[in-house]
């Protein structure tokens, strides 16, 4: 899996912690960061900066199931509510609290539709958390200037359903010593 690419152990709910009372968030890897090559590299950059910033957390790793938002979208509510329950199950057996996702879908997915369905978890965006750390100082970055301008996409999931712009600016900012270029449209 992505993990194995890592000179750190990943730990992982029901295997290697107990339970979520042993950890501060549960890191929601999301299908994409589980499966897509790409994704995956995201996911490795995420557990390095959960890893370096001391943060106590951990992955359901193969107990990890799609959110279902794909299911939703394309009209199949049975299926999405059905996975909906089963996650919210799985998690509240393990006691989990907090989540922090990568995956704009999974963060709105978690954050605003699971509650329909009883859950109770607060969901934060990575860009959030991460852009916590680095105002906290948990985590310091050393900024190294880009080749050339750089521009962010607004995922409609961060900017426009959960007005999350700022934070991925922020971290892009003191990454690399500027601000993004803000595309004319």
């Amino acid at each position: 899996g992505w993990t194995e690419k890592l000179d750190f152990d990943v730990p992982v709910l029901g295997e290697t912690v107990e339970s979520a009372d042993d950890i501060d968030v549960l890191y929601w890897v999301g299908c994409a960061g589980a499966f897509d090559s790409d994704g995956q590299k995201t996911s490795r950059a995420m557990a390095t900066i959960l890893h370096e910033a001391g943060v106590n957390y951990a992955i359901l790793g193969d107990s990890e199931s799609c959110t279902g938002d794909s299911a939703r979208r394309l009209g199949n509510e049975i299926l999405f509510e059905s996975m909906a329950k089963g996650n919210i199950e799985m998690m509240n057996e393990f006691k989990v609290k907090k989540i922090v996702a990568q995956c704009p879908h999974c963060f709105n997915t978690l954050a605003n539709e699971y509650p329909q369905f009883g859950a109770q978890f607060e969901v934060v965006h990575h860009s959030d958390y991460i852009a916590g750390l680095v105002k906290d100082k948990s985590l310091e970055l050393e900024p190294k200037a880009a080749e050339g301008p750089i521009t962010f996409h607004d995922s409609c999931y961060l900017g426009r359903h959960n007005d999350i712009y700022d934070s991925p600016r922020d971290l892009i900012k003191a990454a690399t010593g500027h601000a993004p270029v803000e595309m004319e449209r």
